[in-house]
């Protein structure tokens, strides 16, 4: 009897183990990341300073994407993943924390809405590229597209959407918005 209750305790015991350590990988990196962005604008970064690196590399990995050949089967699917996953946590931070705040400071509330259309019509040209690259087609107009479209969005962003709100908000609300920023990229692993 001794056994079957070690056994059924040990078993527990693992079973707890192994719910807490899912728990913790999925709840600790967005608390993590989030105390990292605010204590970043605390010491003087701009609070968008994420998403702008985000950009360079978003758009660096659409030129390897431009560049490589479609024989090359193994690093395009590479580039594609890599890209994907970068575009997902940026657009996530964007949606939820950066979109929101200009959408409800906006005289109207609808005057930046296209900016959720823009990343709209990215997820429609990623589907387009996914599908290219299944069907090992070559995928160099999707792409080109792809890029000219994040290209004028990043201009939009970085020239107007975010000075502006560097501008506009409270400084003490800065911290707060790099922590979101960052909570929101950690969310996706």
């Amino acid at each position: 009897m001794t056994r079957e209750r070690d056994f059924g305790r040990d078993a527990a015991m693992v079973v707890g183990g192994i719910a807490a350590g899912v728990f913790a990988s999925r709840l600790l990196p967005p608390l993590v990341a989030a105390v990292a962005g605010s204590k970043r604008v605390r010491a003087g970064s701009d609070p968008f300073e994420l998403l702008i690196e985000d950009h360079r590399q978003i758009l660096s990995l659409l030129n390897e994407m431009a560049e490589v050949r479609t024989s090359d089967t193994i690093r395009r699917t590479k580039l594609f993943w890599m890209f994907k996953r970068k575009l997902a946590k940026h657009a996530l931070a964007e949606e939820d924390v950066v979109y929101p705040i200009v959408h409800n400071d906006s005289a109207s509330g609808n005057e930046r809405k296209h900016l959720y259309d823009e990343h709209a019509e990215m997820k429609i040209l990623l589907y387009e590229l996914e599908n290219q690259l299944k069907s090992k087609e070559n995928w160099s107009e999707i792409v080109t597209r792809l890029r000219d479209l994040i290209r004028s969005h990043v201009d939009e962003e970085e020239k107007s959407i975010f000075p502006e709100m560097r501008r506009e908000m409270n400084k003490s609300k800065l911290p707060a918005v790099s922590a979101l920023i960052s909570r929101e990229e950690a969310l996706i692993l």
